[in-house]
């Protein structure tokens, strides 16, 4: 599922908060105009801000910012 680690992430993050979108809200709204506010946005990159908008909608923040595919129900991989 991911084809990115952290760092990419962090670099992302930087990029959107630098734009202004600071609030899981503004993030969510982030549409096609508003990717050309964002300084040199690549194609992996807006992949990112893809998943970073569903994993915020799915409440499930905690899983994409750690890189890991979701897990099923009560379970650990160990």
């Amino acid at each position: 599922m991911n084809k990115y680690n952290l760092g990419q992430i962090t670099k992302v993050l930087e990029k959107i908060f630098k734009a202004g979108f600071i609030t899981e809200k503004e993030i969510l709204n982030i549409g096609l105009d508003d990717l050309t506010k964002l300084q040199d946005i690549n194609g992996n990159e807006i992949i990112i801000i893809l998943d970073l908008k569903k994993a915020i909608k799915n409440k499930k923040l905690i899983a994409f910012l750690s890189c890991s595919d979701e897990r099923k129900e009560g379970k650990v991989n160990e």
